[in-house]
């Protein structure tokens, strides 16, 4: 399961999406759905993930890419971490290898 809550800082130009819990596959949509539009505001926009206890490759993919496109990632567990981090380097090589 996993919960998302959403707040709007005091300077209402950022904003923090937290997660709780596991966030897998079934659950990208609604985090999606959370960020869409946020950022295109002119929103500074934060994930934390402070209180995830379990990702999946899905979810590590979908965190991977929204870093691409000015999403902050804070709280990030470590294994997390080195998982985006091996896989940017794995796909780099890989393409350059194509």
């Amino acid at each position: 399961m996993l919960k998302i809550i959403t707040t709007v800082r005091e300077d209402h130009q950022s904003i923090r999406v937290h997660l709780y819990g596991q966030f897998t596959e079934e659950y990208v949509p609604e985090v999606e759905k959370a960020l869409s539009g946020r950022g295109a505001s002119g929103h500074k926009v934060t994930l934390d993930l402070a209180n995830v206890t379990f990702v999946d490759r899905a979810g590590m993919k979908f965190l991977g890419g929204v870093e691409s496109v000015d999403i902050t990632l804070e709280n990030i567990p470590s294994y997390v971490r080195r998982w985006i981090e091996q896989e940017g380097r794995y796909g780099s090589v890989h393409s350059e290898a194509s």
